[in-house]
């Protein structure tokens, strides 16, 4: 695919992406739009490959932050929905078994949102109350709420692609091809 195809390309992802995350400062939306910025990068590692898509992460990510009033959907697209369809995608051509694969997505994934936690906590000041909703197993049920999220949304992503591949992916081309006559 020629270069400029992939530039626009990327260019696209970065502002729909950024959009999403923004759409995470609604409240009670913090999960869903970081969650579908990052569904969207899955596209970008399909036509860009894991290099250019790891630019349109950056890109993605710093913009959210600099843009979000909310940190919280911001860190979360930055520290694990942004980079994972980078990431499935790598170790999907890395790592030959699928039990190995899932233990790192879960390591990765839990290690990501104590990252963000403890980010939001004591350098956004995020105040303690909002998370105690469930007393001292509050942390246990977000976390153990959080994998199954990251399961959807893993499946989400596999779905997807599969969907932009069998339908969208010509049409795209075709359009960007019609553009440079």
């Amino acid at each position: 695919m020629k270069q400029s195809f992939k530039i626009a390309f990327g260019g696209i992802i970065c502002a729909f992406s950024v959009i999403l995350v923004l759409l995470g400062n609604i409240p009670m939306a913090e999960y869903l739009g970081p969650t579908f910025a990052g569904m969207l990068l899955a596209w970008a590692v399909i036509e860009t490959g894991a290099l250019q898509s790891l630019w349109i992460y950056l890109a993605t990510a710093g913009l959210a932050f600099l843009l979000s009033g909310n940190k919280e959907p911001a860190l979360l697209y930055a520290l694990f929905f942004g980079y994972f369809p980078i990431l499935k995608d790598v170790l999907q051509r890395k790592v030959k078994f699928r039990a190995v694969r899932w233990v790192i997505k879960f390591i990765v994934f839990n290690l990501s949102m104590v990252v963000v936690y403890l980010l939001l906590i004591y350098v956004f000041g995020m105040p303690l109350e909002e998370m105690e909703g469930l007393g001292k197993y509050t942390v246990y049920v977000l976390l153990a709420g959080g994998n199954l999220l990251m399961i959807v949304v893993d499946f989400c992503i596999e779905k997807l692609s599969v969907l932009y591949k069998m339908k969208w992916q010509k049409r795209l081309q075709s359009i960007f091809k019609q553009n440079r006559k």
